[in-house]
């Protein structure tokens, strides 16, 4: 239930930081999932907690982007890219690593908690956390389009304290999510 709601509720948010708290909803129920199947799995505990450290940072990351570029409309980050590439490339990883796609950390976050439901015998429950994944792709998406469109609307400096922790949480994003593919197809 919170993995929709928040996703619901996210759908229709032109406003990021509400985005990014609706989509925090949705976040928190996929940190449920490893506690349902608590004591049922020894994969639950190793699930919550790579789960939250991967959410956290990548959360980071796109919070600071939304410090760095200090608006809060999905318009405003219209060309980003045009303005600072690096900004841009952060929030894309960021938001597509809260949505679980490779190779960020929150996919093998999600990895990680879909195993821990299906070895806990709640494979409806692992299926309900992917249709969510899929949804949230759309309010993901619709900030994503316009920071490569050529509009120049949300024109602005970035605020270059902010950029060095997009930049950071982007990178340790994919570093975590990475290095867990390749000690995982290692190990």
């Amino acid at each position: 239930v919170t993995m929709t709601l928040g996703n619901l509720a996210a759908f229709t948010q032109d406003n990021v930081r509400r985005l990014l708290a609706y989509s925090t909803i949705g976040q928190a129920g996929y940190l449920l999932v490893p506690v349902a199947v608590a004591g049922r799995t020894d994969l639950a505990e190793p699930a919550l907690l790579y789960f939250l450290a991967a959410y956290a940072v990548t959360n980071l990351g796109a919070f600071a982007v939304v410090v760095a570029v200090g608006r809060d409309e999905i318009g405003a980050y219209a060309a980003l890219a045009r303005r600072s590439r690096l900004l841009a490339v952060s929030l894309v990883v960021c938001l597509l690593g809260l949505v679980g796609t490779p190779p960020t950390a929150v996919f093998v976050g999600k990895l990680l908690m879909f195993g821990a439901a299906l070895d806990g015998g709640h494979a409806w429950l692992a299926v309900v956390a992917a249709v969510n994944s899929v949804a949230s792709v759309f309010y993901y998406l619709r900030w994503i389009v316009p920071v490569f469109s050529r509009d120049t609307a949300g024109d602005g400096r970035p605020d270059h304290s902010a950029r060095w922790t997009a930049y950071l949480a982007a990178a340790g994003s994919l570093a975590l999510g990475i290095g867990s593919g390749i000690a995982l197809t290692v190990g």
